[in-house]
């Protein structure tokens, strides 16, 4: 049995599937005990962690599961791998070993919370193995990266946590956009916006420190999202203003390219909009298509339906960069975290902030309405990375 970086990753390695449910249940207990050590519900291969052989300092860097928030609901996965019939006999762990792939990813895979659970007849989607982590050579310049969540799902933020051997220069480039890296001393973080439209498949990601590069492939994976159609009555009187629509998108993507230093980190967490629970009806990631049109969109954001009024609240702590009324959004707030990280606030039917305020976590920031498209009372609820919109629940105290 191997353990890497605490609770984040757990990878067995079984000889013998001979008392497959025996040692399904040990591991499956010693799984929510250890879970329970770091004070939290278990979870399954939530992280992936390269070191270099031999380690580059004594004890473990805490794990991305502890320094990053857990994920506040399950994130489905339809697309790829194959599917497989349970058969008489079968054990997860008997079937992991067949396939040669992770158990604990194979349960979090067909969203298994119990090593036990499979009947004769489930059909159960095996994905490839991974790829070989890459290797970090033991007089390099980088002595522990860690990435979270992996594998990654469309619309999530992957955090990339670096240590090196010694203060260098980081930077990361995935596809056509470089993303900053934020780096004290020794150690550093960056945040990678996986679209919520981005091809699940591997892409290269390539981390240059100093004068070596490493390609990493990140293997994104589908996620399951509603498909909504908005009436031509409802979109049309706002989206045909095509001038409009561009120019306030702009504006936006403007304040959204602003680097900002802060003491925000990945282990910053956000507390709800909203003091209450109230349903979440048009969750982040949506496709949407509009009117007559074929082409697909997705959702931005996560929209809440709350009474009109209701106090709309500071997840953290932040700086108002816009507070108005815009043409879509309606009556809007938008306040920057720092780093790339931005919350947004849309179709209030009252401001409560000004631009150049600094607000505190809890602070009121407006309250409910349905200003700009929108076709009832709401809170559209948004969160920009280095300018890419993600999934906001990803980030959410558990």
């Amino acid at each position: 049995m191997i353990i890497e970086g605490g609770r984040e990753r757990v990878r067995l390695m079984v000889s013998t599937v001979a008392h497959g449910r025996i040692y399904s249940r040990l591991i499956g207990v010693f799984v929510v005990l250890l879970a329970m050590c770091c004070g939290a519900a278990p979870v399954a291969a939530q992280g992936r962690v390269v070191t270099a052989a031999p380690a580059g300092e004594a004890g473990l860097q805490l794990d991305a599961a502890t320094l990053s928030p857990v994920l506040p609901r399950s994130v489905g996965i339809v697309s790829g791998g194959e599917l497989y019939t349970v058969q008489p006999g079968d054990t997860l762990l008997g079937v992991a070993a067949r396939f040669d792939v992770d158990p604990a990813s194979l349960a979090a895979r067909n969203h298994l919370t119990d090593l036990d659970q499979i009947t004769v007849g489930q059909s159960l989607r095996i994905d490839a193995p991974l790829a070989p982590a890459p290797v970090l050579p033991a007089d390099g310049p980088l002595a522990r990266i860690q990435f979270w969540p992996w594998p990654p799902v469309q619309g999530q933020t992957l955090v990339v946590w670096l240590q090196a051997r010694a203060p260098v220069t980081t930077t990361l480039r995935r596809a056509d956009h470089a993303y900053p890296a934020v780096v004290e001393g020794r150690h550093g973080w960056a945040l990678i916006p996986i679209a919520p439209l981005a091809a699940p498949e591997p892409t290269p990601l390539t981390l240059t420190v100093g004068a070596t590069s490493m390609v990493v492939a990140v293997p994104v994976q589908a996620g399951i999202f509603e498909r909504n159609a908005i009436p031509a009555s409802v979109s049309d009187p706002i989206l045909s203003q095509a001038n409009q629509v561009n120019a306030e998108a702009a504006r936006l993507a403007a304040l959204f390219a602003v680097d900002r230093p802060s003491g925000w980190t990945p282990r910053s967490r956000f507390s709800s909009p909203l003091a209450g629970d109230y349903p979440r009806t048009s969750p982040f990631g949506s496709r949407r298509t509009y009117g007559s049109g074929t082409a697909v969109s997705t959702h931005s954001g996560e929209d809440f339906s709350a009474p009109a009024g209701t106090p709309v609240l500071a997840p953290a702590a932040g700086l108002v960069v816009l507070a108005e009324s815009l043409f879509v959004r309606g009556n809007a707030v938008l306040i920057d975290h720092g780093h790339g990280v931005f919350t947004g606030y849309w179709h209030l039917s009252a401001l409560n902030v000004k631009v150049g305020d600094r607000v505190a976590p809890g602070q009121v920031l407006g309250q409910v309405g349905s200003t700009g498209l929108s076709t009832g009372a709401h809170l559209h609820w948004e969160m920009r990375v280095n300018g890419a919109a993600v999934d906001p629940m990803q980030w959410l105290a558990p």
